[in-house]
């Protein structure tokens, strides 16, 4: 039987976790506002249901 190599993953850094986390189009919905399993269609974003 032959092994397999394994590749280690790779992080990339794509900027601060503030920057990331902060530039939400929806900050007043948050993820628990949502029952599991709702459909990617039916979440709303403010008054006007745009994310």
């Amino acid at each position: 039987m032959t092994s397999k190599t394994y590749d280690t993953p790779l992080l990339e850094e794509l900027g601060t976790f503030e920057r990331l986390t902060q530039a939400t189009g929806c900050p007043d919905a948050l993820d628990s506002m949502f029952p599991a399993g709702t459909p990617f269609g039916e979440l709303t974003c403010g008054e006007d249901g745009m994310s």
